[in-house]
């Protein structure tokens, strides 16, 4: 069986998206996701408890809204589910866009294997169409991975030919301008912006500002040490990774707006090692693909023109995080009112 793709996406099988359905709960780049395909979702998962539990656990919400357990669904359990077609309209659509086939029979087996459990499987519950439409959706999410491996390859000593820098290491220093006492984000990159000028004007040195001015009071301690290493040994948090990583030796970085506050990054030191004194390359390889895979779904997701119409709206905002965060649909308040026609009746 193939492994996992990374992220929250692929470990969540929901059915494809498709284009009928009146009024659309959504419209992704001309196409419509149709009211009646969410009910379809819905009736399927609460059909089945395990599925059910399952995909609760993964959201981190429940199916059911708190304010009334017999009838809604809550907003957020539906606000994820229209997230995921939208995800998969976009991805599929930028695989038709490549020129690139989807073989749902290919992985039909490796689909239902994944849902097997120690009282039978789960994927044997569903109907025939609702089994079609989750071995699509997960043949999308799986071509487009296995694309992005082709593009990166899979021998080491190709990839440093290609590209050294994926074997790069570094020593790092930053200094933190933590959100923390009320500062919001914004407030933490203004300042943050306000001491980098600082240091590019000559007044200040990185070192005084990130033994003086940072939040990070552990690392202050050594003017903002974080020490060395490659991008698998050190393991920054991933909008962090992909800044300090993109910088030159001795270049201050411009704010990084990380969960933790906007970090001045400086590199005081880079070299890219013979490929022979790499602990494990293979290692290298598959980060890579890794960050690869990452960087063009959050470049196909966020380049995307949604709308959403009944479920919430489409929230944009994460895509400002380019290394870790994709945009989503953000649920309205309270739990989804059910129509009394068309479409399936919200009796859990």
């Amino acid at each position: 069986m193939r492994r996992a793709a990374p992220l929250l996406l692929i470990a969540l099988l929901v059915a494809a998206c498709s284009t009928f359905g009146e009024p659309a709960a959504a419209t992704v780049d001309g196409v419509e996701i149709g009211n009646d395909l969410i009910d379809r979702d819905l009736e399927a998962i609460r059909s089945n408890e395990l599925y059910q539990q399952s995909l609760e656990g993964q959201f981190g919400v429940s199916l059911v809204a708190e304010e009334d357990d017999d009838v809604n669904a809550s907003t957020a359990f539906v606000a994820q589910l229209l997230s995921l077609r939208v995800y998969v309209e976009l991805l599929e659509q930028q695989l038709e866009d490549d020129g690139v086939d989807i073989d749902d029979d290919a992985l039909l087996e490796d689909v239902r294997s994944g849902f097997e459990t120690q009282t039978g499987n789960i994927f044997d519950e569903f109907d025939e169409a609702y089994q079609r439409d989750v071995v699509h959706q997960q043949a999308v999410i799986q071509t487009f991975e296995d694309t992005v491996r082709a593009e990166v390859g899979s021998d080491a000593e190709e990839l440093y030919e290609r590209d050294p820098d994926a074997f790069a290491e570094i020593c790092v220093s930053h200094a933190l301008v933590g959100v923390q006492g009320g500062r919001t984000p914004e407030e933490a990159e203004a300042r943050a912006a306000e001491l980098r000028a600082e240091i590019e004007s000559g007044d200040r040195t990185f070192e005084d500002v990130a033994t003086n001015d940072s939040d990070d009071t552990f690392a202050a301690e050594g003017a903002g040490d974080l020490g060395c290493g490659s991008q698998l040994s050190l393991q920054f948090d991933p909008t962090f990774e992909a800044a300090a990583f993109g910088l030159d030796e001795g270049e201050v970085s411009e704010p990084v707006v990380t969960q933790f506050g906007a970090h001045l990054i400086l590199v005081t030191a880079r070299e890219i090692p013979d490929l022979d004194e790499v602990v494990d390359p293979d290692a290298v390889v598959a980060s890579a693909i890794e960050q690869r895979f990452r960087e063009r779904l959050i470049d196909v997701l966020c380049s995307g023109d949604v709308s959403v119409s009944r479920y919430g709206t489409w929230n944009t905002d994460p895509c400002r995080d380019l290394a870790s965060a994709v945009p989503r649909v953000e649920p309205p308040e309270g739990p989804i009112q059910p129509e009394p026609e068309p479409g399936i009746q919200f009796e859990l």
